[in-house]
């Protein structure tokens, strides 16, 4: 089957043009040791899509050199970095993909895969990880990522205007301030009391309504219009109508609806597997049309809207609609028994498809499943209405923003934690939770049914409180779950930083903001917490212990999180002579340390421990050591060396097991 059609063919040459070009820009990025963190994840992507459209397209030297990129880009998130050569290939590579599409010369471009084969057959995994760019001020130490580093790229347009408008609000909240100290000046003798009061409180109310309006402008010009989101659309759709012989009316509403960036690109691909199904699936052929009184002309719309819970996304269609009986068959088969009227999560199982042969476009069923995982990554959820005969809805609820999230804080003892609200149904007072006891734990009456009931303490890892006094209703991917806690502590807009790749093991946890004061807010997954409480965890006599000693304590507190929820027990330690202290009267099986501190740095606290015949595992942190620095702590005795810029996944808890013998069972 020939797909080269002038419409895909549009579409095809426009994806690879932006595609490779963000490659040619981060393998700049990767020589001049520039390049962010978090952007390795998206080059992964650009160069699996790029591999699989030129496959599906029949190009098969863009084919190969698209998958030689994602193994190379892949490898280089886990920690490899190429020699100099190796990246200039990447990017001549990622170079002459456009050339060769157009002149369909790939002579060239074939002796780049060879260069690219040769680098993967023996790669130098010895070499040292890349540090990028240091952290900002205020990053806890490199363990977060920046978040202007997580936007996509890095660089936005932005209108003039709207940016001076910004400068425009800043200019009035430093006269605001200056107003602030002013009145803080006044002298409270002799002055009016009641006027004084009346002033400073006016302006202490004007000053924080700025401050709110500029974090409102600021987040929006990291935004993009609806419309600017899915203008290569109209295109595809009539594409899609051609090749399946379908006649298709396209509507797009919500033109002028911000998105976040971020979620723009994590909804693309899901969108283009809800237009492939309803073009293919939903909507009949002509003829079928006319024959059930339809007219022949299908409509497929794709719209947004704002709501209170953020965004809706949608795909619509007025086809056949889902054939629901089927669907309850094919879970029956396939042992997912669903309980009607509601059987729209079987759809969302990876592999389960009603078509009755694959084809190019689909029928191998991992398109909702995929769309699910895309917006479940932000919290989001995804819903499918559907009526036989009338069409069907797909709704995608997003949050406003990727940056700022709306959060629950909730306390345990004294330590802060947070869940998206979005995800927090109900909240209420322990005492009046209907509790019981099952064969499988606790359980809450809740909406007229049982769910299950679990302490946050257990699920994260912690010591559990004596004094848990409150109850909070979670949704989450595997049901309903309750949670008890300390305390309810507010509901607030928060800046959300996600985690450094050295912590980003942690399943629990899916990121961190800085609260008022410098306290860290752990923020956590909700669909963790109802797979937790769904199990029976398999409880171990002795957790190992860990010794974490690190000076900052938003960095303790984060280590601590990790640490907890992957199965060790932590105590944490600020300081050099604190830790010799807790390792003398306490004992433990490792420790964490980093390297710059105050007084004693890490290397010092090392020597001091071996010297005193200390033999536990110790892996030292570190984002800022030089390379001579680093040479001292291996002297020293350090068993790892993990710098805070390290790419590779969850290395952390990894390290830690390998040095301890462990295996995942056992820390579970």
């Amino acid at each position: 089957m020939d797909l080269n059609t002038p419409e895909l063919t549009r579409i095809f040459r426009a994806e690879l043009e932006e595609r490779s070009s963000r490659l040619v820009i981060a393998a700049r990025g990767l020589a001049d040791k520039t390049l962010g963190n978090s952007s390795i994840p998206d080059l992964v992507r650009d160069a699996h899509t790029i591999k699989g459209s030129a496959g599906l397209l029949g190009h098969e030297g863009i084919r190969e050199a698209g998958g030689r990129l994602e193994t190379l880009w892949r490898m280089v998130g886990e920690g490899y970095v190429p020699e100099s050569d190796v990246i200039v290939a990447m990017e001549a590579t990622a170079g002459r993909l456009v050339p060769t599409f157009e002149n369909g010369d790939d002579e060239a471009l074939a002796e780049l895969v060879e260069k690219l084969d040769s680098a993967l057959e023996q790669p130098d995994t010895t070499t040292e990880i890349l540090p990028t760019r240091q952290p900002e001020e205020g990053n806890l130490g490199g363990l977060l990522e920046s978040v202007s580093e997580s936007l996509l790229g890095g660089a936005t347009r932005v209108d003039t205007g709207d940016l001076y408008r910004l400068i425009n609000r800043i200019v009035e909240v430093s006269l605001d301030a200056e107003a602030l100290a002013d009145l803080s000046l006044v002298s409270i003798e002799g002055a009016d009391q009641d006027l004084l009061r009346r002033s400073w409180r006016a302006q202490l109310e004007r000053l924080s309504g700025s401050i709110s309006d500029i974090q409102d402008q600021a987040v929006s010009l990291a935004n993009v219009s609806f419309f600017d989101a899915v203008a290569s659309v109209p295109q595809f759709v009539r594409y899609l109508a051609r090749r399946m012989q379908k006649d298709v009316r396209f509507q797009l509403t919500g033109n002028d609806v911000q998105l976040d960036r971020q979620i723009v690109d994590l909804i693309r691909e899901p969108l283009r597997h809800l237009l492939v199904n309803a073009v293919d699936h939903g909507i009949e052929a002509p003829d079928v049309r006319i024959a059930t009184g339809k007219i022949a002309t299908a409509t497929v719309v794709i719209g947004a809207k704002v709501v209170t819970e953020g965004i809706e996304v949608y795909v619509s269609d007025d086809g056949v609609g889902i054939d629901w009986d089927r669907v309850a068959e094919l879970g029956n088969e396939r042992g997912l028994t669903m309980t009607p009227p509601d059987l729209s999560p079987l759809l969302f199982h990876p592999g389960f498809s009603t078509a009755e042969e694959i084809t190019d476009f689909s029928g191998s069923g991992d398109g909702l499943s995929e769309a699910l995982l895309a917006v479940e990554r932000v919290n989001g959820a995804i819903h499918i209405e559907s009526i036989r005969g009338k069409g069907t809805v797909v709704t995608m609820t997003l949050p406003l923003s990727m940056v700022l999230q709306n959060v629950v804080v909730v306390a345990l003892g004294d330590q802060f934690w947070g869940l998206p609200e979005a995800a927090v149904e109900e909240s209420m007072p322990l005492s009046k939770a209907e509790l019981s006891t099952t064969s499988s734990g606790r359980a809450v009456r809740f909406r007229s049914a049982a769910i299950p009931c679990v302490s946050l303490s257990l699920a994260v890892g912690v010591p559990e409180p004596a004094n848990e006094s409150e109850l909070l209703v979670v949704s989450t991917r595997s049901g309903m779950v309750a949670v008890t806690v300390s305390e309810i502590v507010d509901r607030r807009r928060v800046a959300v930083k996600n985690l450094g790749p050295i912590l980003e093991g942690a399943g629990h946890i899916t990121g961190a903001a800085l609260l008022g004061g410098g306290q860290v807010l752990v923020v956590l997954d909700p669909s963790f917490l109802g797979a937790f409480a769904r199990q029976q965890p398999r409880l171990v006599e002795e957790k190992p212990r860990v010794l974490v000693v690190d000076d900052s304590a938003g960095a303790r507190r984060l280590l601590s999180a990790t640490l907890n929820g992957a199965g060790f027990e932590v105590e944490v330690a600020s300081g050099a002579r604190e830790a010799v202290v807790a390792m003398v009267s306490d004992g433990f099986d490792a420790m964490v340390v980093d390297y710059s501190m105050p007084r004693s740095n890490g290397v010092e606290l090392v020597r001091a421990m071996r010297a005193s015949d200390v033999k536990v595992p110790i892996i030292m942190v570190s984002g800022v050591a030089t390379a001579e620095e680093k040479e001292a702590a291996w002297e020293v005795g350090v068993d790892a060396y993990l710098d805070k810029f390290d790419l590779r996944q969850g290395v952390l808890t990894r390290t830690l097991r390998q040095l301890m013998g462990l295996d995942d069972a056992e820390t579970a």
